[in-house]
């Protein structure tokens, strides 16, 4: 999206907005398919990384599963459109009434995180459920470590002597129906090679399972490139990783929230002030870590366009600094710019996951509107 378009949207909406390129999320998805074009395949949307209704559903409209981690996604989905047999549960803390809701709802599959789970769902299932169990095959995706989800001391899976277990109990339960394995090491993986191990990991313990499978869903985490020039390749993927799929031959899950929709998404924002002080220059905008927590939280750089003439500007080395009462509310440190004006416009890249999904109202900061465009014109979405 053009400076042009940013700017516009900022004038008609006011700022901080959250701006989201529709034909761009579809165009994404459409590289996604292309990848596993030689499947049996299926694209569940990671709803965590943005519950945007009218993204839900464009999504829904053409044919995306749907990747829940709460009751509170699920019935958001459930709203725009998606139904029961497109919903896919997800998370380690699936409560007695959250089981009820997906068991009487009949979803696609529950996930099972643990072993403890198998044995709560066993007393709440009285009907035909279908579920999948979430292995953890230890291994580094090397990634931020606060992603990282698939290592052994991470909360999230079974071992698979657990998962061994589990399968073994489920086969003597006639209400619980396994359809399959799943599987996420973690996120923003620009590396093929874990995806390699995992998938060859999983197919050793299925051969040892001597498991016949319908479902084999592989999780997400396919890492962008923030600025840096990082991100999956996904010829590479779709020539190391595609062929070991196809030995399953089952259907093929993926699910994925920031690549889809990372790029599309944009926070356009006004600077307040610009405070020089002894040491350093501040610029202040309008929005922060309450409507972007990324930096504060990951230590993420996004990239940032400047939306003014930048021509015979002198240049400065500044902080961009947002409003809440925090030292950490930094989008980004040192950055070299062109001095910014009061009144003058910025963009921040990349932050249509994890973006508006994980603001909060700490400070009480109102939140930003969400605008999307179209492809021909800008409407604030609801």
């Amino acid at each position: 999206m053009n400076k042009d378009f940013l700017i516009k949207a900022a004038e008609k909406f006011g700022t901080p907005i959250y701006l989201y390129d529709l034909p761009m999320i579809l165009e994404r998805i459409d590289s996604v398919k292309n990848v596993f074009e030689d499947l049996d395949f299926s694209l569940a949307f990671a709803m965590k990384a943005n519950f945007n209704r009218d993204i839900l559903r464009t999504f829904n409209n053409i044919g995306l599963m749907i990747d829940c981690v709460s009751l509170g996604e699920y019935l958001q989905a459930r709203k725009v459109g998606f139904s029961p047999n497109k919903a896919i549960i997800n998370g380690n803390c699936k409560k007695y009434k959250d089981l009820r809701q997906y068991i009487d709802d009949e979803v696609f599959s529950i996930n099972l995180d643990s072993f403890e789970e198998l044995l709560r769902l066993e007393k709440l299932t009285n009907k035909p459920t279908r579920v999948c169990i979430r292995v953890n095959p230890d291994i580094d995706p090397k990634t931020h470590p606060r992603i990282s989800t698939g290592l052994k001391e991470k909360q999230f899976g079974v071992d698979y002597d657990t998962a061994a277990a589990m399968i073994e109990k489920i086969a003597h339960n006639s209400k619980i129906k396994l359809i399959g394995l799943h599987c996420h090491i973690g996120s923003q993986i620009t590396n093929v090679e874990p995806y390699e191990e995992a998938i060859i990991s999983i197919r050793q313990f299925v051969d040892r399972m001597k498991l016949k499978l319908e479902v084999l869903n592989i999780g997400g985490g396919w890492g962008i490139d923030y600025g840096d020039g990082s991100f999956l390749d996904l010829q590479k993927y779709k020539q190391k990783v595609v062929p070991l799929l196809k030995d399953f031959n089952c259907r093929i899950i993926l699910e994925l929230g920031r690549f889809v929709v990372a790029p599309a998404g944009y926070l356009v924002t006004k600077v307040e002030y610009v405070k020089k002080t002894k040491y350093k220059t501040f610029v202040v905008v309008d929005t922060g870590m309450t409507h972007l927590i990324r930096p504060a939280m990951y230590d993420a750089k996004h990239r940032i366009i400047f939306l003014y003439d930048s021509s015979n500007r002198d240049r400065i080395t500044a902080d961009i600094v947002g409003p809440a009462c925090e030292s950490s509310d930094v989008i980004r440190n040192a950055i070299e710019m062109p001095i910014p004006v009061e009144g003058e416009l910025l963009a921040i890249c990349d932050v249509g996951a994890y973006g508006y999904s994980m603001a909060s109202d700490y400070n009480l900061i109102p939140k930003p509107i969400e605008v999307i465009w179209d492809g021909e014109e800008f409407f604030r979405s609801f």
